[in-house]
């Protein structure tokens, strides 16, 4: 029953030394591969380690931080002033209509030259529910102290307009154009 292959194997095995020596060389470099990549996994694990008890010491060192409630109510209060400061508007399309009616009102009470103004329709704000942008592009004809006004009136407006782009043109017939965002919160019902 015996595999004459094995028989024949272990019979030379045991004559021939050259073939022990190398047999014996061969497992010897084999265990010695093994034994080195269980210490680089070793190494490998014992640096992950190291790493992970040095964050967790650095997360123990924050959270013993006392200006974390101080920090919180700051937020909640820098939140809250800019709440306060987003346009109000029951749908998104009493947004764009209150926002083009702003800018209608501050152009003929400043008596700026419009050449176009378009009002885009409201967008949601990413990660933000119940608050909309709308965008307007203003292209009117510059005047130094037409501009300067328009400007002090959207940086002195309560609700928060945001200046996106402002492009001057020189030349003979000098223009400008503006594109402006304004944020409106929807009003809880």
């Amino acid at each position: 029953m015996s595999n004459p292959v094995f028989a024949q194997f272990s019979s030379e095995f045991r004559k021939n030394h050259r073939l022990r020596i190398g047999m014996w060389l061969i497992i010897g470099i084999l265990m010695f591969y093994g034994v080195q990549q269980l210490n680089i996994y070793f190494q490998q694990l014992k640096k992950a380690h190291l790493s992970a008890v040095e964050q967790l010491n650095q997360l123990y060192e924050i959270a013993q931080q006392a200006e974390w409630t101080e920090r919180a109510v700051q937020a909640k209060a820098l939140s809250e002033q800019l709440k306060a400061r987003l346009w109000k508007a029951d749908t998104k399309g009493l947004a764009q209509a209150t926002f083009q009616q702003w800018l209608n009102t501050k152009v003929s009470k400043l008596q700026l030259k419009t050449r176009s103004l378009q009002v885009e329709s409201a967008i949601n704000v990413r990660n933000i529910p119940n608050v909309w942008r709308v965008n307007a592009k203003l292209y009117a004809t510059f005047t130094p102290k037409n501009l300067n006004l328009f400007l002090l009136a959207i940086a002195n407006n309560p609700q928060l307009i945001v200046t996106e782009s402002l492009e001057i043109r020189a030349g003979s017939n000098p223009n400008f154009t503006i594109v402006l965002g304004a944020y409106f919160q929807a009003v809880e019902k």
